[in-house]
């Protein structure tokens, strides 16, 4: 039994390392191979992922172009452009006014929802600080001024003396006179403190007059606390107001109240100051002077109410007490004269904290009087237009010199209408004209008018109230009347149509015949009435072409002359003797003709390396959308952290593909008879000077130019050139003849090189190797296979 266990030991060992070495070996396959498909599984989820992606791009869409739609205004009436024609009653705003003036529009339905853009009332006043509201310097009246420490006096004496004191008072509020000694000071008017100290001088002079001013005034210390924007201390002149104290700290911010603002002195509120009395009635008794050591609170403000519409200062209102909805009404200037008293809506949060409407009744002529309740915090009131149906009016719009409304008496005629708004001659329809009228049932009626008749005399109608009347323009009605032409004439387009119009006279209109025109086959093509398409070919210099008259929406078409053949340029450059542009003698010339009229190649001449390139190729690949062919043809592959990338194998450059490889030693011994081609237009030849060496380019040791050795290969170059570098890919060394063409792969090393070719070695690309996977794989069969022993040694 033991040794059966030990052979099952050591048979599964030996399967551990058959399946390690199989792991190795099929690691170092699938990591030499240059790229990884994706699978089935990472294709399934990329795609699913793309299709959520396009889902969400899609909705996104749909929910844009929604709004878009929703915010789209409804088409305005404009009667002289030839848009606005279809549907033209469709529309509510092509119809008169007296049409639809009973209808609501989006705007006046959003007209009705409370503006919540509406400031508190008066916080503008501190918005804004102009330099005329600053604090004052001077005293309207010196006498209601009271003296106090840090004020500046001067007193001046004349008569039999003459003196002047400069003179500031002391903290104990007091003045030094000489030969007076100290006077008191503090808390007098300037009135009273002259009376005072031109008894104390009568004591020491005689026979003087006596003149006391103010000099420089006193700072204080003020204090702004509570809802203020900027609370704090400040320091003013002893001139300063409450006023101009709440201007020094910006005014009450948001939450602050005007109507409460509270004045304290010595710890007690001395005044309670209500703006609004100020602000509604001018009234500015409570913009008492300030005192040093005085603070200014603003508190909370109190309930608010907010009334718009129809109403001279909409805004947002606090309260102070039981106000009532005419209270309110008062404070923003009362109604316009448009607004509809008999139904007010105010809008409230009931107990139940649910909004409720209340339809309010302050019209003073209501027989069962006005319904002046009282408001409370967070009322809305909106304040209506009244509807004015206007009378003995008519109207006219579209083509006339003054669309406007005119009065209507019960002689005015249409004919008298239309000659008031005076016509617009040359643009008027005058086959037909739209009188609209609406009837007191409401039903309404278009009335057809024909102008001609009208002015003539033959037609006329007596209007009634709110009748329209809309004159077109001839533009609406009918639409423009075109032909076409294309081809070989001077400004080929679209152009007007006129009444017999012959195809002459429209390749005139087109700039004349180009000078490649071909005359004698002509096409013109016409659309019947049922859609069909005939063509008629013209020989225009016939005589007879010029009766062919034209029909709307014909098609002429000018080809060019079979075979014509414009001037073709080509370029030569390098070292041939007459380098330079050439006009090709016809469309066989070839690269043979052309090197033989540059005058051949010059001594210093390399021919073999002759560049021949051709702008077309590069362009007709484009056009035919190869390089979007390529880029989705591309391998995807999966990198070590799961992300998803292109191989790009090839890099499409349109310039790459323009050179073709020319033979020309071929071509030269054999005078043009062997590997000559023909030349196009814009072609380009470039013949070199003979080269300095070979060119060692790549993954070598030191990259340069070796001098040409005859009958030497690669190999030698490469040495050369310091040998091929670690990361050199040897597999993928190229040899680029002179000519153009190009011998890559292992067997390069041993290819001759020639006079004016080039050694290129590209870098290897480095492996990305995912060696967690791998390592989490071999470790996992490591690990099962493991316990697999482990139990079998315990049997």
């Amino acid at each position: 039994m033991e040794q059966m266990r030990k052979k099952i030991f050591d048979s599964v060992l030996i399967l551990v390392i058959l399946i390690l070495g199989s792991s190795l070996s099929l690691f170092g396959q699938t990591r030499n191979s240059e790229q990884r498909t994706i699978d089935d599984k990472t294709r399934d989820r990329l795609l699913q992922e793309y299709l959520d992606k396009q889902d969400e791009v899609e909705q996104s869409k749909i929910h844009e172009e929604m709004k878009i739609r929703s915010q789209i205004d409804r088409p305005t009436a404009d009667y002289t452009s030839p848009a606005m024609y279809e549907d033209t009653l469709t529309y509510r705003s092509m119809l008169p006014d007296s049409l639809s003036d009973s209808l609501l529009t989006d705007e006046e339905i959003l007209d009705t929802i409370p503006d919540t853009t509406l400031k508190p009332f008066g916080f503008d006043l501190f918005e804004t600080l102009y330099e005329d509201t600053a604090i004052p310097t001077d005293v309207a009246d010196i006498n209601d001024y009271i003296l106090g420490p840090g004020d500046n006096l001067l007193i001046y004496l004349w008569g039999k003396v003459e003196k002047e004191y400069d003179l500031t008072i002391d903290r104990q509020g007091n003045v030094f006179i000489p030969k007076v000694g100290e006077t008191a000071a503090w808390g007098m008017t300037i009135e009273e403190f002259e009376s005072k100290i031109k008894n104390k001088l009568s004591k020491v002079y005689t026979d003087f007059q006596i003149s006391v001013s103010l000099g420089r005034i006193r700072s204080i210390r003020v204090y702004l606390t509570g809802e203020v924007k900027k609370p704090g201390a400040y320091t003013a002149s002893s001139l300063t107001t409450l006023f101009n104290a709440l201007y020094l700290a910006e005014g009450p911010n948001e939450r602050g109240s005007l109507r409460k603002v509270r004045l304290i002195k010595n710890g007690k509120t001395s005044k309670e100051v209500d703006l609004y009395k100020f602000l509604l009635e001018g009234d500015s008794q409570g913009d008492v002077r300030l005192s040093s050591g005085d603070a200014i609170f603003v508190p909370v403000s109190g309930p608010r109410v907010t009334i718009t519409g129809e109403i001279k200062r909409p805004a947002i209102y606090e309260l102070k007490g039981s106000e009532k909805v005419s209270d309110l009404l008062a404070m923003a200037g009362g109604p316009t004269a448009l607004a509809y008293l008999n139904r007010i809506k105010l809008d409230r949060l009931s107990p139940d904290d649910e909004r409720i409407l209340i339809d309010l009744n302050m019209n003073p002529d209501n027989p069962d009087g006005i319904d002046d309740i009282v408001l409370q915090d967070g009322d809305i009131l909106t304040l209506y237009p009244r509807y004015e149906e206007k009378l003995k009016i008519v109207s006219v719009a579209g083509m006339v010199k003054h669309p406007q409304q005119f009065e209507r008496n019960d002689s005015t005629t249409l004919l008298d209408l239309v000659k008031r708004c005076e016509l617009l001659p040359a643009d008027v329809y005058y086959e037909r004209a739209n009188l609209f009228r609406r009837y007191p049932d409401k039903t309404k009626e278009i009335i057809p008018i024909n102008l001609h008749d009208l002015l003539a005399g033959k037609v006329n109608i007596p209007l009634q109230d709110l009748d329209s009347l809309h004159i077109y323009s001839i533009d609406v009605v009918k639409r423009d009347q075109h032909v076409y032409i294309k081809g070989e004439v001077g400004l080929p387009g679209r152009y007007p149509y006129y009444n017999d119009m012959s195809i002459i006279d429209l390749i005139f209109l087109a700039g004349g015949l180009g000078k490649n025109a071909y005359q004698l086959n002509v096409e013109l093509a016409r659309t019947d009435y049922l859609g069909k398409v005939t063509t008629q070919q013209i020989d225009i210099t016939d005589p007879g072409a010029e009766k062919i008259k034209l029909q709307e929406d014909d098609h002429v078409f000018i080809r060019k002359i079979p075979n014509w053949f414009v001037h073709h340029l080509v370029t030569v450059e390098g070292e041939v003797k007459y380098p330079g542009q050439y006009a090709l003698l016809s469309r066989q010339e070839t690269l043979y003709s052309l090197l033989r009229r540059a005058g051949g190649f010059t001594e210093r001449a390399f021919p073999k390396g002759i560049i021949f390139q051709r702008t077309s190729i590069g362009e007709g690949l484009i056009r035919q959308n190869l390089p979007e062919i390529i880029a989705n043809s591309q391998p995807m592959r999966e990198d070590s952290l799961g992300n998803i990338r292109k191989l790009e194998f090839i890099k499409f450059n349109p310039e790459n593909v323009n050179r073709i490889i020319i033979d020309i030693s071929k071509l030269m011994s054999s005078g043009g008879k062997e590997g000559d081609i023909t030349l196009q237009n814009g072609d380009y030849i470039y013949v070199p000077e003979i080269p300095s060496g070979i060119s060692v380019m790549g993954a070598v040791g030191a990259e340069g130019t070796i001098k040409f050795e005859e009958g030497q290969k690669v190999r030698y170059y490469i040495t050369r050139a310091g040998s091929l570098n670690r990361q050199s890919d040897k597999g993928a060394m190229k040899l680029i003849k002179a000519d153009g063409k190009v011998f890559a792969g292992r067997g390069t090393l041993n290819k001759r090189v020639d006079l004016g070719d080039a050694i290129v070695v590209p870098t290897a690309i480095k492996k990305d190797r995912d060696w967690l996977n791998i390592i989490s794989q071999v470790v996992t069969i490591t690990g099962g296979i493991m316990t697999t022993v482990f139990v079998i040694d315990k049997l």
